[in-house]
């Protein structure tokens, strides 16, 4: 819990809220809360309004709760907020605040997202600790040096980040992601979970490459077809599905390198944890963002969205999503493993995966198979017919 984030949070809803609106607040974030109830205070009896600010704040401490609070008052300001219209006092100096403990504020949504990655600091391996496949170098002396400095790695030698930026996902470079990913997992003999974190960067990448397409082919192909989103979005979106079962990759590869649209892969390592996010400079519209959120924090949308997922044409947020949270879930005790954040000018989203809980997950793997190689060894021995 940061006290600073708790206490000008106080301040604001003391200034900016009477008692009713308080209870209506903590009734908005969560229906089971009752102001009189947690308070021990009757029906009849006035509540103070830093009484009720403590008590709100003492129900809903932690930092994602209060700044979930936050969010609900700035979907009200200037509106009718239960008995008056809302003014939120010491607005811009909250949002300041958040902003230095990693909260990154999405306009359109009105909504904080904390960046976890954007949190920590940690050491290098010098060698690769940036890796710029946007011009033609030698993948493989990368790759070979890659493996060099696994071969030499202890236990204590976890804590490494390593950065990647590329136009397109190619042969070479997704050996050299398989490469990143098993020295994620090798010292701790987790290999067997590789496979599976490949195919969700994969996936992440592919919705990078075709996110970035989209721009590219809005700039340079659309003029000549007549089409626009502005236009008529889903006539837009045909012909770019068009281009791209035609014409693959082929002419995004050389549009991406003459206006240097990339994406940007990091792979991060600590004693803990391991990490792979992938960064993207764009700009989605609302509707982008409310797909995305639907499939990796349904919880965070109210059901008044605006898009028809009924529609062949919605699109956005890549239909290896889900697929991606059903393998992190098996992996990973949070609610929510797929993590996004919405920078003013570029999106961020990968996942974390706890190393005690990849061990676990793998010893559970490991007592299956015995138990598994046990049954069948039994059943060789029922077949056996008795000697004469």
């Amino acid at each position: 819990m940061n006290k600073r984030i708790r206490k000008l949070f106080n301040q604001i809803l003391v200034n900016s809220l009477n008692t009713q609106q308080v209870n209506f607040l903590g009734e908005r974030y969560n229906q089971k809360f009752s102001l009189y109830r947690e308070s021990g205070f009757s029906q009849s009896t006035p509540i103070p309004r830093q009484t009720a600010a403590d008590t709100l704040l003492l129900r809903f401490k932690e930092d994602d709760d209060i700044v979930n609070l936050f969010s609900i008052l700035l979907q009200y300001e200037g509106k009718r907020f239960y008995n008056r219209d809302l003014a939120i006092w010491g607005r811009d100096d909250f949002i300041r605040l958040l902003i230095q403990n990693k909260w990154i504020f999405d306009r359109d949504l009105k909504q904080f997202f904390l960046d976890p990655f954007y949190e920590r600091e940690i050491n290098y391996l010098n060698k690769i600790k940036m890796i710029d496949l946007r011009d033609d170098i030698n993948v493989k002396e990368i790759i070979k040096n890659i493996t060099e400095i696994c071969s030499g790695m202890g236990i204590k030698d976890l804590d490494w980040r390593v950065t990647i930026r590329l136009f397109d996902l190619e042969r070479d470079s997704a050996e050299l992601v398989r490469k990143l990913i098993e020295l994620l997992l090798t010292r701790q003999n987790l290999q067997a979970f590789a496979g599976e974190l490949f195919f969700c960067f994969k996936e992440l990448g592919i919705n990078a490459s075709k996110a970035n397409y989209k721009i590219l082919f809005q700039k340079y192909m659309a003029p000549e077809l007549n089409v626009s989103p502005e236009k008529d979005y889903n006539e837009f979106l045909e012909k770019f599905k068009e281009e791209i079962e035609e014409n693959g990759n082929s002419n995004f590869f050389a549009l991406a390198k003459k206006d240097n649209r990339f994406y940007t892969i990091t792979f991060q390592s600590s004693m803990e944890s391991l990490e792979i996010w992938v960064t993207n400079t764009q700009n989605i519209t609302i509707i982008e963002k409310e797909q995305i959120l639907k499939k990796v924090a349904p919880a965070r949308l109210s059901n008044d969205n605006f898009f028809n997922e009924e529609d062949e044409n919605t699109e956005g947020a890549g239909l290896g999503l889900n697929l991606i949270i059903t393998i992190l879930k098996k992996y990973s005790s949070d609610e929510n493993p797929l993590k996004v954040i919405f920078y003013p000018e570029f999106i961020k989203i990968g996942f974390e995966l706890n190393r005690a809980e990849l061990l676990e997950e793998l010893k559970k793997q490991e007592a299956a198979e015995a138990a598994k190689k046990a049954a069948l060894e039994d059943q060789k021995v029922a077949q056996v017919p008795p000697a004469k």
